[in-house]
């Protein structure tokens, strides 16, 4: 009874309000930047090239293998 009670007065909780997205190749390194037709790749997540929405990413991911045959997965990154 109390949890019904509670449930219809609480709000809603954005579980994870700052997802964001990474690419990520095969061999595990992350795109850092994609300027004049040269990608560069990192090992560290953190200098990863990050996206705010996944279409953006999903797109990326399309030109990279469209220009260079690069395959890469998107990845949700949460800070």
């Amino acid at each position: 009874m109390f949890f019904c009670i509670f449930a219809k007065i609480s709000k809603p909780v954005d579980i994870a309000p700052n997802i964001s997205y990474v690419l990520m190749t095969q061999e595990g390194t992350y795109l850092v930047e994609y300027l004049i037709g040269e990608v560069v790749f990192t090992s560290s997540i953190s200098r990863a090239m990050i996206f705010s929405d996944v279409n953006i990413a999903l797109k990326f991911k399309t030109l990279l293998y469209d220009r260079f045959k690069i395959k890469v997965s998107v990845n949700t990154y949460i800070y």
